[in-house]
């Protein structure tokens, strides 16, 4: 009786394979990387993973765009029919492509004309209605022009301003020759 040995073969996930076919060479495996390891990384290997998650990005980007024109070139067509039919042009309607059940949701993005806004809305006061049970006014203020408001100007708007820092961002870069480092 014949016997073959088998090894078990370990399936890498479509990120890993990206990892080594983009030539990044790291000191640990790809999937044993964690933000502390990413920490105590050489530089030039963070570098390295920047570089990577860039290409990558652009990559899926372009990817998820082919992917969804082609289901558009495929069932869009069909989608807006049925959406028609029921005398609608967004909303969500089924297309059934033999055991799928595909999903289309054609959403809406509404805008309104601010000015026309703001004539209904002095119209409304002057007709003695409340505006504000049907738009909601919101009000800003340019945080440039407000930075460049004499301290007088400023001190009574201090109150009504909250500053919240973003997550930091980081760019890695190695100074050209004689450039030095920054």
């Amino acid at each position: 009786m014949n016997t073959v040995a088998t090894t078990p073969i370990t399936e890498s996930s479509a990120l890993e394979a990206a990892f080594e076919r983009s030539g990044i060479s790291l000191p640990v495996p790809f999937m044993e990387l964690s933000a502390t390891v990413i920490r105590d990384l050489p530089l030039a290997h963070v570098a390295d993973l920047k570089r990577f998650e860039a290409a990558a990005k652009s990559e899926l980007a372009a990817l998820s765009n082919m992917i969804q024109t082609g289901l558009d070139m495929r069932y869009g067509e069909q989608a807006k029919a049925q959406l028609l039919a029921e005398n609608k042009d967004t909303g969500t309607t089924h297309v059934f492509d033999g055991e799928f059940d595909v999903a289309v949701e054609v959403s809406k993005d509404v805008s309104w004309d601010q000015k026309e806004l703001q004539t209904i809305w002095s119209r409304m006061v002057a007709a003695g209605q409340e505006p504000t049970e049907f738009i909601t006014a919101k009000y800003s203020v340019s945080e440039s022009r407000f930075k460049a408001w004499p301290e007088v100007f400023r001190q009574p708007f201090m109150a009504a301003r909250t500053v919240k820092p973003k997550a930091a961002k980081f760019t890695l870069r190695k100074p050209s020759a004689g450039e030095g480092a920054q």
